[in-house]
């Protein structure tokens, strides 16, 4: 081995059924609504699947008697199939008791293999669900009451019910699923990258991590496996094929600090992560599955871009519904941020001061200069190496018989990069302040849902690098105080390991609705106001926006005045395609002034009331400071908010 470091390259080409963040609580009650969370009516938007909803609802007062309404979201057609089903074991009071649902539900979940009993629950439950559901012409939809308090709703793809009737009606042996599932997690071509896994491990971890990877059951050690006998369908294709990467592990899935906490309140062996991991998951599944029994919910799932589930909810009749949390994972890193602000923006409460856009970015330093810690300057990569070294207890002076691996430094370089500015001007550069103003929000400057970064507590979100301690950073990080010097020895302690596999450069920012009205009016096209634009000097990009009225996307505005790039800008009014604004490396002379707005000149755009198209503008000249510019632009962002829905 060599003592290096897991390769990024462990984990081969799979899905995610799961998300590699650790599941939170959206809510955190204690530091936004407090006791007035009781008896307080509140909706939620997840994307992703049921960790955060599940922690979300275990974070309300034991005794809430508000209605709690809850959409999610998932693109993934088996997570959307994953979810309906583990709800219905977990929601259904009819059915068997919480602890006896909530073991189903975690196996369900996790395990490859199922019992008899569990396998025949589970394929009568999927047959429930199909027989409810009703196929129209661009859906499956369905509604089933769970008790008194509960309401399941769905609306699917059609080929999110395809995918539920082929699993059901799936035949493939156990034995071919089981030779498929140890094709990729134990492949001999793949047993380095799994052997540096293990290396990284405390010692006493590494027996229950194999031990789960080899039985492919989610169980404490000791526990006998033998009855597990049936395959478990949905970890798997309707052929049969393991659906997941060889690197997967439940535990990247829920916060090892709080499954360590969980082990010491059960007092269980510290030996087995793994069997606490178990229990951790089992108690939080039957917690909610209690709470969410007797709470007065309703439940909302789609399969679809999170673009356009507002169409889709306003399609439901939930036009009216505003809400308090929007969590929308790292889909900003596919769609922008500005993207984000835009579609959910106007759609969460005014009337709660906690509403929040939470967003999660994985990617943003690659997209950004200087975004990475491993691209500093010279001096700068010296300054964080050093801050890391002594971090982790290693004498610079000493000449041990062992070095730490390169691997060691390298891996956790970025707990000790302030990502901070960089981040910041990855915000700027994709047009996150103009979104912001004219989607009425704000970005939260001290945020009340989540740390902005791993491995600091939320009260010192400003730090520029990590602040938790070597114990914690076992479970968060790469190796904690493994290959920690012993000054006066030179001998290297062997405590080592890892649960999460952080990049150090993850953020989470969170926006908030503006409270007082933006932005401000200064005229109206028809009987709709326009807002006010912002001067030159603020040199903000434009977000991406996208819409049209007859579902038919306009041509593309392109290019800006402006020294930092305008993300692209798509729609259109009515059948009339928008103006195509030039970048400034045009040629094209300026158009002839015409008017003004207070004492600046604006340019001419001169159009039909025909149907005519509007001509091509373009610009080459650095607008002065106090110009509101470019009010077209801004004015036909606005239009199309107001009166075109977003593009599907």
């Amino acid at each position: 081995m060599g003592g290096g470091g897991l390769p990024v390259s462990f984990g081969k080409a799979g899905n995610y059924l799961w998300g590699n963040m650790p599941a939170f609580d959206v809510l955190n009650i204690a530091m936004n609504e407090g006791a007035a969370a009781k008896d307080q009516d509140i909706a939620l938007c997840f994307a992703g699947d049921l960790r955060n909803v599940i922690k979300t609802i275990n974070g309300l007062p034991s005794d809430y008697t508000g209605r709690c309404t809850i959409v999610i979201n998932d693109f993934h057609p088996l997570v959307a199939i994953r979810s309906i089903v583990l709800l219905c074991i977990l929601l259904d009071p009819s059915g068997p008791s919480e602890e006896v649902a909530a073991e189903v539900a975690l196996h369900a979940l996790y395990s490859s293999k199922l019992t008899t009993a569990q396998h025949t629950f589970l394929h009568t439950l999927i047959r429930r669900i199909e027989g409810i559901e009703r196929e129209r012409e661009v859906e499956i939809a369905g509604q089933l009451a769970l008790g008194s308090h509960c309401t399941l709703k769905w609306a699917y793809p059609p080929e999110v019910g395809a995918l539920l009737a082929s699993i059901r009606a799936a035949t493939y042996p156990m034995g071919k699923a089981e030779a498929n599932r140890r094709r990729i997690m134990l492949a001999p071509s793949r047993v380095d990258y799994r052997d540096r896994y293990y290396t990284s491990l405390r010692r006493r971890h590494r027996a229950g991590f194999a031990h789960q990877r080899e039985t492919g059951v989610l169980l404490p050690i000791g526990q006998p496996v033998d009855s597990f006998s049936t395959v478990n369908r949905l970890l798997y294709s309707e052929d049969g094929d393991w659906l997941l990467k060889d690197n997967a592990s439940p535990a990247s899935a829920w916060d090892p600090l709080e499954v360590e906490a969980t082990r010491q309140k059960l007092d269980l062996p510290e030996e087995d992560y793994i069997g606490s991991l178990f229990f951790h998951i089992k108690e939080q599944l039957a917690e909610f599955a209690g709470r969410a029994r007797r709470f007065n919910m309703e439940i909302v799932l789609s399969a679809i871009d999170l673009r356009a589930l507002p169409d889709l909810l306003d399609i439901m009749g939930m036009d009216s519904l505003q809400f308090d949390r929007v969590e929308t994972s790292n889909v900003m890193d596919t769609l922008g941020p500005a993207k984000m602000i835009s579609t959910w923006g106007p759609r969460l409460n005014p009337r709660n001061p906690c509403s929040t856009l939470l967003m999660y970015s994985m990617n943003w330093a690659f997209h950004v200069s200087g975004g990475r810690a491993d691209v500093q300057e010279p001096n700068g990569m010296m300054d964080t190496m050093a801050e890391l070294i002594d971090y982790l207890g290693i004498d610079r002076e000493a000449k041990p018989a062992k070095p730490p691996p390169i691997s060691l430094l390298t891996n956790n370089l970025g707990a000790f990069f302030d990502t901070r500015p960089p981040f910041q001007r990855y915000l700027h550069q994709n047009g996150v302040t103009i979104a912001s103003r004219l989607f009425g929000v704000q970005e939260r400057k001290e945020p009340r849902i989540l740390p902005a970064r791993f491995g600091v507590d939320i009260s010192e979100f400003d730090s520029p690098k990590i602040t938790i301690t070597p114990e914690q950073f076992y479970f968060t990080g790469w190796y904690s105080d493994a290959h920690v010097f012993a000054n006066r020895t030179n001998a290297i302690r062997t405590a080592q390991g890892h649960i999460l596999f952080p990049s150090w450069h993850e953020r989470f920012i969170e926006f908030e609705v503006v409270k007082e009205p933006m932005p401000k009016i200064i005229g109206s096209v028809g009987n709709e106001p326009i807002p006010e634009t912002l001067s030159s000097g603020e040199r903000e990009p434009m977000p991406e926006i996208i819409g049209s009225a007859e579902k038919e996307p306009g041509p593309e505005l392109v290019g800006s005045g402006v020294e930092e790039p305008i993300p692209e800008l798509l729609g259109s009014v009515g059948k009339e395609p928008m103006p195509e604004v030039a970048d400034r490396a045009g040629k094209k002379p300026i158009p002839e002034v015409v008017g003004s707005v207070g004492k600046e000149p604006i340019p001419e755009v001169s159009g039909s009331v025909e149907n005519k198209p509007m001509p091509k503008v373009s610009s080459s000249f650095v607008v002065p400071s106090t110009i509101l510019w470019p009010i077209g632009v801004l004015m036909m962002g606005y239009l199309l908010h107001h009166y075109i829905p977003p593009s599907l």
